[in-house]
């Protein structure tokens, strides 16, 4: 197996997979439409799944944590609505070549194809949990002026859910348990994760569990611009060290398997 090659294979595997940007962003979008075919509300089904999830966390984490509802339920709501498109990759990730198996036997297209539908698929649906929590906040005159570094994070995010999703979905579509694993890790993960409760409410000793998880500071960037606020410095230098190390695997993965794909599935 010539090493060079083959790395410069996955690389031009990327690349290709960006330039047909016309292509899943029109795939993602009618997958996302036949989803959600006849319903009333269509996408906003999830949005308004979403506005459950963070009533109910508000109203029974914010009386145990004594905070107000008007103290919790953005900050809650936002981190519900921030955790889809961070720590909501884990989930995505396992099937990223798996929803793609019909295509792949078809059609020869470069597999980071199946990782930007992916993407595509999943910011789509976080656009209609923004336009929701937006609307909510204004209906409770507690709109929040999103701050600018928005405008970052979420890139940022994407391309780390990108890159993340392919090591993921090679190692989950070799071996069908993973898929299954993941859903365990993804709710321990959603409680370990500060998505409706803060760090400063645990104990200093506990504080690790916060620091170490990637996927809390990658929340935090999207998060805190959501409700108007900059994240902090290291929230920031820990979201871009994550994404550099999703990196190096991806690339890695696509030297070392990326051929062997498609006979997995």
């Amino acid at each position: 197996m010539d090493i060079a090659r083959d790395f410069a294979a996955a690389t031009q595997d990327l690349g290709a997979g960006a330039r047909l940007a016309p292509l899943w962003w029109r795939v993602g979008l009618e997958q996302t439409v036949a989803r959600y075919r006849r319903t009333l509300l269509g996408p906003f089904w999830l949005a308004s799944s979403t506005l459950a999830t963070a009533f109910s966390l508000a109203i029974v984490f914010g009386s145990i944590f004594g905070a107000s509802l008007a103290q919790s339920f953005p900050f809650i709501m936002a981190g519900v609505v921030a955790w889809s498109v961070t720590g909501g990759m884990l989930g995505e990730s396992a099937n990223t070549f798996m929803l793609g198996a019909g295509i792949m036997q078809v059609q020869k297209l470069p597999l980071s194809f199946h990782a930007f539908l992916q993407v595509n698929r999943m910011m789509i649906n976080f656009l209609h949990q923004v336009v929701a929590f937006w609307a909510v906040m204004a209906l409770l005159r507690m709109f929040p002026l999103p701050h600018w570094q928005l405008i970052l994070s979420l890139p940022l995010a994407a391309a780390t859910a990108l890159l993340f999703s392919i090591p993921v979905g090679m190692l989950a579509t070799r071996y069908r348990d993973i898929n299954y694993m993941i859903g365990f890790i993804s709710q321990a993960l959603f409680m370990l994760t500060p998505v409706f409760w803060r760090k400063g409410q645990m104990s200093p000793k506990l504080h690790w569990i916060a620091d170490l998880n990637p996927f809390a500071h990658l929340l935090e960037i999207v998060r805190q611009p959501l409700l108007g606020h900059p994240a902090a410095l290291t929230d920031w230098l820990a979201s871009l060290g994550f994404f550099v190390v999703a990196g190096v695997v991806a690339v890695l993965s696509l030297t070392l398997y990326r051929r062997r794909v498609v006979f997995w599935l």
